[in-house]
């Protein structure tokens, strides 16, 4: 392969959508290629900030009929043929359908990269949580419902320096302005507030915290300002036993 080839392959790799021949190929290309090595971070970097911008969303409607009704006028138009001893870029060669087809093309690609990105960062955060709870002296506190019929569940996982990671499934969705907080519970005391989270769209999320020095009795989770409380401004929804 020219090395224009292994250019070609870089975005593929940053969406880890190459196959292992051409990973291989590319990944003894970028051994002896800083060019390459630098577009690579670039298309990285590119990717982690796509993914971290917004919330992957699906194209409305709308969106789909407009760019098939650019289709169709593009479909219809006169076409001029022409040669040319250079070689055009793909997309330009296309015209004003190619542009469209890279747009629909790099959408799909931000929003996929956008959930894998989102999904490797939760895999590494629970691969935190296993290797806390196998820290020697490491505990772990299982939070439940108050209400039976609750199916939402977490499992905080600390350690004898106060490193905390709590984990929890099947969390409802919270108002805006609002978010779920994190609390300890020591004998008698006022609750010490923890950091407030709001979980993903499937109800999970995975968050590392500090407990006080203090033994702590109860650890518990109320819905308050997204913004946080001093004290609990509504009952525990989930609580340790």
């Amino acid at each position: 392969m020219v090395h224009d080839d292994y250019k070609e392959m870089i975005p593929a790799r940053a969406l880890s959508a190459l196959d292992a021949a051409e990973e291989r190929a590319l990944n003894e290309h970028l051994e002896n290629c800083s060019e390459c090595r630098k577009e690579l971070e670039g298309w990285q970097a590119t990717a982690v900030a796509l993914s971290l911008a917004s919330d992957p969303a699906e194209p409305s409607p709308g969106v789909r009929e407009r760019i098939l009704s650019e289709v169709r006028k593009d479909l219809t138009a006169d076409v001029i043929p022409f040669k040319s001893t250079s070689r055009r870029n793909l997309w330009s060669s296309l015209g004003s359908l190619g542009a469209i087809a890279a747009v629909v093309l790099f959408t799909a690609m931000s929003i996929g990269l956008a959930v894998l990105w989102r999904q490797n960062q939760r895999l590494a955060r629970e691969r935190e949580f296993v290797e806390l709870v196998n820290t020697p002296g490491a505990r772990v506190s299982e939070l439940r419902g108050t209400d039976p019929g609750l199916t939402a569940t977490a499992k905080l996982a600390y350690d004898r320096t106060g490193r905390a990671i709590l984990i929890a499934s099947k969390l409802p969705s919270v108002p805006q302005g609002k978010a779920y907080q994190l609390w300890f519970i020591v004998g008698n005391n006022p609750p010490v507030p923890g950091r407030t989270f709001v979980p993903d769209k499937g109800g999970s999320v995975v968050l590392n915290e500090e407990i006080p020095r203090e033994a702590v009795d109860v650890f518990a989770i109320t819905v308050e300002p997204a913004s946080g409380s001093n004290a609990p401004t509504s009952p525990i929804y989930l609580r340790s036993y």
